[in-house]
């Protein structure tokens, strides 16, 4: 057995293959993420997948419908594809959150961004995001 694939991201977020899309021959991908306190994506939308996430540790909210509620521990929540969404870690300590996609590919693109830092790859990450079917919200002033 070997040791499962760890892919640090954005903001510090840790990203815990469970299921890797490959594996799956590109029909889901399941995995662990860790998020530190205040951490999480900003709001943005998946062109190909929907996603399911799973508070395993922590307190999180979740946005969708453009507004913020609360996550409870164990209960899944479905963000259909083409709708923005995104979670973030409102508790004092790292939260854990299983997430699953139906449909593959959220892992290559976790290896793509992985090295990136905001703002100054801002443009990479655009590019990048683009190729894989994912975009953002512009930022809220």
């Amino acid at each position: 057995m070997t040791a499962p694939e760890i892919i640090k991201i954005l903001g510090g977020l840790s990203i815990e293959i469970v299921v890797s899309s490959r594996s799956s021959n590109y029909t889901c991908c399941v995995f662990i993420e860790t998020t530190p306190p205040g951490g999480g994506p900003p709001p943005h939308k998946h062109l190909k997948e929907e996603e399911i996430f799973t508070v395993l540790e922590g307190s999180y909210e979740f946005y969708g419908d453009g507004a913020w509620t609360p996550m409870t521990v164990g209960m899944p929540v479905l963000s259909k594809r083409d709708t923005f969404h995104a979670f973030r870690n409102v508790g004092a300590t790292d939260g854990r959150m299983m997430l699953t996609t139906n449909g593959g590919g959220i892992d290559d693109y976790f290896r793509a961004i992985s090295g990136l830092q905001l703002p100054r790859d801002i443009e990479k990450l655009t590019e990048i995001s683009d190729h894989y079917g994912y975009l953002y919200l512009p930022p809220q002033k």
